[in-house]
């Protein structure tokens, strides 16, 4: 098939789509729960935070203060999800399976953030997702600049601690690489601890689908608008099952996983997960972010480059970046004690790519390689407390105790 030819097709398919995708049966109650109920209802006490950027956008941060057996208060820990995900992510396996709850148990203080866009953060002073177009002109270099410092040092201002530990996971390593590595910003000096989850940097060697939206031209940015719009990344139901396809062609899985975004990205293969909990991953995301992130995404894949987002033109870069290509970003100044644990099945975070973490990082204390996880394992897998958080919370105890 030409490449003109197929992007008819797959203009054609979005223009045409007009059917929303099949819910899945939703027997368990975690399926329709928010945050909050599916914290609670596991025992824990939640509180709900604002957070407002630089920028105007209102974050939803949520906390688990302490366990289910204490009403001590820890030392602050905050987790962060990955691309198109939402704090959920992180509380969606049961008590004894999920890194927050464990962590809680365990004493810590426990912060889940959310980035701008996803749906527990779509606010903002100014702009209403559902009808200003300004609201979704935002890439990842936008979380990693206001998002990330906004809610660390919000959280510091509620706890009264000076320093906190990170665990990110997928874009959440992304935007922690970016911005800690950052030599004109103190904002490392308060982490005190990073946990880099399916660590991405570079993403040239990534094997999800998405790249079979990727255009032979030097049109990516229009190509993708004129596709998806310029509002919320939100594919219509036909092409996540072309998508899904090309994720599931080769794997015997469920229908639900594969017409479902966040394995279409991050790899269908269910081995590792609890069949029963698969209704309950696929209804709380994906969470929603921008096309902008996405071209951002793409761009980043072509290129090969941990690189901030190019716009069309060099003028348009001159006017963001006072220079005509998109600047570089770098971890090498990097000095938070860093664990690295990554994964071999994983189609976003390629073993290929990572090795661009190691090669640069100066501050690696911990590394693991898991050959048979993949993008989601890292979050949802049934033996993740033994297989990643048990050596990860041993490792982390060195540099940011309990108490």
């Amino acid at each position: 098939m030409s490449l003109r030819i197929f992007h008819v097709v797959i203009l054609s398919l979005y223009f045409t789509a007009n059917a929303a995708a099949p819910q899945p049966y939703k027997a368990d109650p975690d399926c329709d729960y928010n945050i909050t109920q599916l914290i609670q209802s596991k025992g824990y006490a939640c509180e709900e935070h604002k957070v407002t950027t630089n920028d105007g956008y209102i974050l939803g941060v949520f906390r688990i203060p302490h366990g289910r057996n204490t009403s001590s208060i820890g030392r602050p820990i905050l987790l962060q999800h990955g691309l198109l995900d939402a704090a959920t992510t992180w509380v969606l396996n049961f008590p004894d399976q999920s890194l927050a709850f464990i962590l809680a148990d365990l004493g810590y203080d426990v912060w889940l953030g959310n980035i701008r866009g996803n749906r527990y953060s779509r606010a903002h002073v100014k702009y209403d997702p559902n009808h200003d177009e300004a609201f979704w002109d935002f890439s990842w270099d936008d979380m990693a600049r206001d998002d990330l410092p906004s809610m660390i040092y919000y959280i510091l201002n509620v706890t009264k601690h000076t320093q906190i530990a990170y665990v990110g996971h997928s874009q959440g390593t992304l935007i922690a690489f970016a911005e800690f590595g950052n030599p004109n910003n103190n904002l490392q000096q308060n982490i005190s601890f990073y946990a880099s989850l399916a660590p991405i940097a570079q993403i040239g060697h990534q094997k999800t689908p998405l790249k079979y939206l990727d255009t032979d031209s030097k049109e990516l940015e229009r190509y993708w608008h004129k596709l998806f719009g310029r509002n919320e990344f939100l594919p219509a139901s036909n092409i996540l099952k072309w998508l899904g396809k090309y994720a599931c062609g080769e794997f015997f899985i469920d229908r639900i996983m594969c017409e479902n975004m966040l394995f279409i990205v991050g790899g269908p293969d269910r081995k590792n997960l609890n069949a029963s909990r698969i209704p309950v991953y696929t209804s709380h995301g994906p969470s929603g972010t921008s096309v902008k992130n996405m071209i951002h995404f793409m761009q980043c894949g072509r290129s090969n480059m941990f690189q901030a987002y190019k716009y069309h033109t060099p003028e348009e870069n001159q006017l963001h970046y006072n220079q005509s290509i998109a600047p570089l970003y770098s971890i090498r100044s990097m000095k938070v004690p860093t664990a690295v644990i990554w994964a071999g099945e994983d189609w976003l975070a390629d073993p290929t790519d990572v090795t661009y973490v190691f090669d640069n990082i100066q501050s690696l204390v911990y590394e693991k390689y898991i050959p048979n996880y993949n993008h989601f394992d890292f979050v949802w897998a049934v033996n993740a407390n033994k297989v990643i958080y048990k050596d990860l919370i041993d490792v982390m105890q060195k540099y940011h105790p309990m108490k």
